[in-house]
């Protein structure tokens, strides 16, 4: 391994709406973990490896998150991210912390936009943006996006930054996927005739973000790369990013698509991006100073961008071997694919449905990505996934929904902070188990991996066996230790020192009950939905029976199909 060379990291957050609350748990926990580790190392340093005192037994390698990249609810959190490790006042939520307190994951997951007389939900079904519709106008979409607003109103702000810790990257760069309804026209050249070859069109983006520093001015960097700096206490440069984020997660029809602004060099600079240096293609843009499109959840296109991840970090370190590793997050990484089903009747509607399930599975079918996927066997691509266990009494078992927030298409954790927060703790917990059990190397490859050679106790602190409890079977030694751990192949956990942090526990599932889904939601469904319908066509034929007959019947369909999926994810009391 190249003398001091770090460990890099690629973080990877999959698009999820409201189970986004289980993404930012587990950063959350990873955060903190990594802030214990690094303040013990420094101890350690301060006292020098001949003091008495000195620690054998903590890992002394160098690890830096350089990447994050994220897709809608996931590309919030990635934003999110960026901002906590900036920011002085952040406090992991902990024993210490229950309630979030200064933790922008929890207020903008857990919390939302949640008051004493109202909910989320029950804020997203309102009608007060199609109040403000002029005549003849449309509406922007099914839901309400003022409460989205509110949250990224009070998440992306930041009065005084600090620089960054240091196990993140001083060039951080955070990639936010977005869908271009707009669009981005190009002709290839063929040669060989004078006419104009053929035109394509690509409705994919991202944007790109660095933070300003003594090194690294604000604004448009020299040359051709295709990202911007920050300064976060510019207003101008902080609007930026909240565009960006709610640009991400705009799930389509659901919430309000997003006008974006971006500086017409980004278009001059984006066919290198998509090409290389390959001759013959030009883009077909319009000469502007700003570029402005539409734009929706980057997850429609790009749900789990660790492909432009990758590339960005073997971009940056070209001499990186296999001295990495890409952390994917994704709370729903196994949706909407049954492998096992029948080929359907070939009917109007199944037609139909299949050709949009189609379009969006082949517009996600990323074959560089794929292709980096599978070299996973060198130990470097890693993924978090929800695991909920049930205990009944001394026998845990498995069980087949995970996360409160998934039912209808991960919307439910809208509708009540006891699932949110479920899934919060959910994360925190799941990524106490990777960090400690799943993200690790070969003991063969730590010196070569890591760039040290673990002491002793170290290895016999953290080292785990690929078969738990068989001594014939490898070793490996973990890339982040969780210094809450004695010895990790056995359990002992240091409860002393760190309490019920020392070892996280599953929270009883929450639910809700019939009568006050019916009582929250029914009427509100209902009116909803007839003032949106009324917006779209505006017809007083189509109004007066949109009153007496439609509404109800949509509505209520609409609402016993949410109860259904709450009821078949063990949510209804």
């Amino acid at each position: 391994m190249v003398e001091n060379q770090k460990f890099k990291i690629c973080l990877t957050m999959a698009g999820a709406v409201s189970a986004g609350a289980f993404t930012a748990g587990v950063v959350d926990y990873l955060l903190e973990t990594m802030e214990l580790w690094e303040k013990a190392k420094q101890r350690n340093k301060a006292l020098g490896i001949g003091h008495v005192d000195y620690d054998h037994s903590l890992p002394m390698h160098e690890v830096e998150i350089d990447v994050i990249s994220g897709s809608s609810a996931g590309g919030i959190t990635g934003a999110l991210t960026m901002l906590n490790l900036v920011d002085q006042s952040y406090r992991p939520v902990n024993k210490d912390n229950p309630n979030g307190v200064n933790n922008r994951f929890y207020e903008s997951w857990v919390n939302m936009a949640d008051d004493q007389i109202e909910n989320t939900f029950e804020k997203m079904l309102a009608k007060s943006d199609l109040k403000k519709l002029k005549k003849g106008d449309k509406p922007e979409a099914l839901l309400n996006s003022d409460p989205i607003d509110a949250i990224a109103d009070r998440a992306l702000q930041l009065k005084e930054p600090i620089a960054y810790p240091p196990y993140i990257a001083p060039d951080l760069d955070l990639i936010l996927t977005t869908t271009n309804l707009r669009g981005m026209n190009f002709q290839i050249d063929f040669g060989g005739f004078k006419k104009a070859g053929p035109v394509i069109t690509s409705h994919a983006g991202f944007f790109r973000y660095k933070l300003a520093h003594e090194q690294r001015a604000a604004g448009i960097p020299a040359g051709d790369d295709l990202y911007y700096v920050l300064d976060l206490k510019n207003p101008q440069d902080m609007n930026y990013l909240k565009e960006a984020t709610l640009s991400t997660a705009a799930f389509p029809i659901g919430l309000k698509s997003r006008e974006v602004s971006i500086a017409q060099e980004f278009v001059n600079r984006y066919p290198k991006y998509l090409f290389g240096e390959r001759q013959g293609v030009k883009p077909l843009v319009r000469e502007e100073e700003v570029y402005r499109f539409n734009s929706i959840d980057g997850g429609l296109i790009n749900n789990e961008p660790f492909a432009i991840g990758l590339k960005v970090l073997r971009e940056k370190n070209p001499a990186l071997d296999d001295r990495y590793a890409v952390v994917m997050i994704d709370p729903f990484p196994n949706s909407d694919h049954d492998v096992d089903e029948v080929n359907p009747r070939p009917d109007l509607i199944t037609v139909a449905k299949g050709m949009f399930k189609s379009l969006r599975n082949q517009a996600m079918f990323n074959q560089d990505g794929i292709l980096d996927a599978i070299e996973g066997r060198d130990h470097t691509k890693f993924l978090v996934e929800p695991v909920r266990k049930m205990k009944l009494g001394k026998v845990i078992s498995a069980v087949k929904n995970h996360l409160a927030s998934a039912p209808f298409s991960g919307f439910a954790g809208f509708m009540q902070r006891s699932f949110r927060e479920h899934d919060y703790h959910l994360g925190r917990l799941n990524c106490q188990a990777f960090l400690r059990y799943y993200f690790a190397v070969p003991e063969t490859d730590v010196q070569h991996k890591l760039g040290l050679v673990p002491h002793d106790k170290a290895m016999d602190r953290f080292a785990i066996f690929e078969q738990q409890f068989d001594i014939n079977s490898p070793r490996f030694f973990p890339i982040i230790p969780d210094i809450r751990v004695l010895k990790a192949r056995t359990n002992e956990v240091d409860e002393a020192m760190f309490g019920a942090d020392a070892q996280l526990d599953f929270l009883d599932f929450p639910r809700m009950a019939e009568s006050d889904f019916n009582k929250r939601y029914r009427t509100a469904v209902r009116r909803r939905l007839e003032s949106v319908l009324n917006s779209i066509v505006g017809n007083f034929w189509f109004k007066a029976l949109n009153r007496l007959f439609l509404r109800r019947r949509l509505a209520d369909g609409l609402s016993d199909m949410m109860l259904k999926a709450l009821r078949d994810n063990g949510q209804i009391s």
